[in-house]
């Protein structure tokens, strides 16, 4: 055991680790497989003074006879190893097959191509300098990434809502991802005008600037164009600079609007004015910043204003351009594989993939820089590991789903330990942190922040998620929660406790931000023993039934603490709801005896109602009479709460939500801020009449802040989070 001092959030912080060694396997069986970047596939492997070169002929040793069969280390030495085509894995193995680091030496495993940084050059035709802005001049490179031995560029594509990137040809400088040069750099520009309608491709906007864009080869606009929870990128058919319009080669998912983005105070900008609003992307006459660059596809020349802390290059900087779409396949159905203490990078699409996988683990990563999840193992994926893993500067960091739902057969699926931060470099909605889905998915022990939609976006059945630190979600979109399902009656039997949620705030127009949001119905979600804080909404109910909201502290909601509604009662969403409710077999005796709330649902002749929801014996503290709850249309009690406006714990839109067969709200206390040890440090821990309180109510001390969140320093141990192994 080890104490490990760590800053995270401008704060150290002081937590034991538990350091586990794994140690080469030292019976004869074992056979260690050792590849270094300067070796040659004409080498038996065998030894470290005789590496293989390429992965992929590590690969194929594995399976030659003497080897197949065995336990099998393939021991990755120092330094990068680039993919010249995706590793994949095409078959499960009857013993352990480990890639890891050679003796933790610093590993990187790579879908791009390296480029000398000499290859590139100022900027010299008067062409390319009229075009683009003149602070650039000065610092702006171009090369010819043919003579870098580059010829496939990628292709721009639609993005957003949930649709997985492939990204085009991106660029890296150590370590550091480079942007497509857009405008605006950090905000949007309003639509002012959809003069074919909500489904019509044309739109205006007030903005001189678009007489840059005339000539531009391949503009493309990325924005939130209806709603402010769904983002999309969109091609550019035309500018029209005269009438200060757009026209895009096709519609948008939901439509267009006029936007009413302000500067700030957007908070106050509500549901009935979110979204329509763009930017513009992939232009050379935008390139303005450092960080960001731009392909001309029709020359094969590529320019950037590079990102190092000076604005030129040096011969000393690593430069990567991703290539490949996936660093690694893994074939469906293959099993007993582990991926340990190395990094993952530069790849178009995702880091790690597979479907229907069986006791795969991910220990101890880095993956980063890549156009959408970090590791991927879809279907019906059982036994799955990801642990340790430090997952940032992606459009996703996790997503793994297995389990029977029909049977409620679990997954033996866990996620526990890692780091998962910045995960929407492009993306905003749809890149979430954890994507999980299935039955019996264990997801604990994780600290996910700065994320730009949903932090966990789950779905299924008798999920666990807890000891989990949730900070800053939701950053780039609205009416969101850092955890977050929906639109579904049968998901039942999901505990989401012992967590933090920190900081989930609204910053754009639109509706409520919350710690937990469960959407469009969804339900019989239990909710215990968190810390909940200076979120604009602790938690939400949004018209679901058989909600237990209990033992939690809510302190500090500048809204409310707990939003709820009964919108199933207008019927919109009955269609999708009963068809999923057919789909599972919810009478029968195994679900009927798991979920019997649930069978009860055949009788109903109002299925909408929001029924059986419990709210109570939760702590709460207020400053200026902010209620614990808001009815907008569940059952909740025994809560602790603090908020900073208001004394209400619950807020219900509308006044016939107030009934205890749709929300039961008992025995919640109502505290000073006093009461609590240290908030401001984040310590939660009772003092006063709330400590009094809670020995009467049965109601157990907060779970200390040192017990969230990973347990030991996540990533590769390479990156020396402050921490010695032992």
């Amino acid at each position: 055991m080890l104490f490990v001092r760590k800053k995270v959030g401008g704060r150290i912080m002081l937590r034991i680790a538990v350091i586990l060694v794994l140690l080469p396997t030292t019976w004869a069986a074992a056979i260690h497989l050792y590849v270094s970047p300067q070796g040659s596939d004409t080498n038996t492997g065998l030894d470290p003074s005789t590496p293989l070169k390429t992965l992929q002929r590590a690969r194929d040793r594995i399976d030659e006879p003497g080897i197949l069969g065995n336990e099998i280390y393939v021991e990755l030495m120092s330094g990068y190893h680039d993919l010249l085509i995706p590793l994949n894995l095409t078959h499960g193995y009857t013993a352990l097959v480990t890639f890891r680091s050679y003796q933790h030496e610093e590993v990187h495993v790579t879908g791009g191509k390296r480029i000398t940084p000499s290859l590139f050059k100022p900027v010299t035709d008067p062409v390319i300098l009229e075009r683009i802005p003149e602070e650039a001049h000065e610092k702006v490179r171009q090369i010819h990434l043919p003579d870098a031995g580059i010829t496939d560029y990628g292709t721009m594509s639609v993005y957003g809502f949930y649709r997985e990137r492939i990204a085009p040809l991106e660029l890296f400088i150590n370590g550091n991802p480079l942007r497509l040069a857009r405008w605006p750099n950090d905000f949007f520009i309003n639509i002012v005008s959809v003069p074919d309608g909500r489904r019509g491709v044309r739109f205006g906007y007030n903005n001189s600037r678009d007489a840059r864009w005339v000539g531009e080869k391949e503009p493309w606009a990325y924005g939130y164009w209806f709603f402010s929870w769904a983002d999309q990128s969109a091609e550019i058919a035309s500018v029209n600079t005269s009438s200060h319009e757009i026209t895009l080669t096709a519609p948008t998912k939901y439509g267009l609007k006029t936007g009413h983005l302000q500067k700030k105070d957007n908070i106050k900008v509500g549901d009935a004015q979110q979204g329509g609003y763009f930017r513009v992307i992939n232009m050379l006459s935008e390139l303005d910043q450092p960080g960001e660059y731009y392909i001309d596809r029709s020359t094969g020349i590529l320019y950037m204003w590079p990102n190092t802390p000076t604005g030129y290059l040096n011969d000393s900087d690593i430069i990567y351009a991703s290539i490949l779409d996936d660093c690694i396949s893994i074939a469906k159905g293959a099993n007993n594989i582990t991926f340990q203490d190395f990094t993952i990078q530069a790849c178009r699409r995702f880091g790690i993939d597979g479907t229907d996988l069986e006791s795969v683990s991910f220990l101890n990563l880095e993956a980063k820089n890549l156009g959408s999840y970090g590791i991927r193992s879809a279907g019906d994926s059982r036994n799955i590991t990801v642990s340790g893993c430090e997952i940032h500067d992606t459009d996703g960091g996790i997503n793994v789903s297995g389990g029977d739902r029909i049977d409620l057969i679990p997954s033996g699926n866990v996620i526990e330990d890692n780091h998962i931060y910045k995960v929407g470099r492009e993306t905003s909605v749809g890149a979430d942190g954890i994507s999980h889905s299935g039955v019996n998915n264990i997801i604990r022990n994780n600290y996910l922040h700065h994320g730009t939609y949903s932090c966990i976006m789950w779905s299924g059945n008798d999920h666990i998620m807890e000891y989990n630190h949730f900070e800053d979600c939701c950053q780039n979109a609205t009416d969101g929660g850092a955890v977050h399902c929906g639109r579904d009656w049968t998901m039942r039997g999901n505990h989401i406790r012992y967590n933090y949620f920190q900081n989930t705030l609204r910053t754009w127009p639109g509706g409520q931000i919350r710690g937990i949001m469960l959407d469009d119905e969804f339900s019989s979600v239990t909710i215990e023993h968190n810390v909940f804080f200076t979120n604009e909404v602790h938690a939400n109910i949004g018209g679901g039934r058989d909600t237990i909201i209990r033992y939690n502290v809510f302190y500090n909601a500048t809204e409310i603490s707990v939003d709820v509604d009964g919108r199933g009662l207008n019927g919109s969403d009955l269609p999708e709801l009963e068809a999923a409710l057919k789909a599972v077999p919810y009478t029968d005796a195994l679900w009927s005896s798991r979920y019997p709330k649930l069978a009860a649902m055949a009788y109903d002749k109002v299925p909408g109602a929001p029924r059986g929801n419990q709210i109570y014996k939760n702590i709460y503290y207020t400053i200026n009479g902010t209620r614990l709850i808001n009815y907008h249309r569940n059952q909740i009690y025994k809560n602790i709460y603090y908020m900073v406006k208001g004394s209400k714990l619950i807020s219900y839109h509308g006044a016939y939500l107030a009934n205890s067969t749709y929300f039961n709200l008992t025995d919640n206390f109502q505290v000073q801020s006093s009461d609590f040890v240290d908030p401001e440090k984040y310590n939660f821990q009772l003092q006063g009449k709330a400590k009094a309180w809670a020995a009467q109510n049965g109601f157990d001390e907060p779970i200390p802040f040192n017990q969230v969140g990973p347990r030991f320093a996540p990533g590769p141990t390479y990156l020396n989070k402050g921490m010695t192994i032992l």
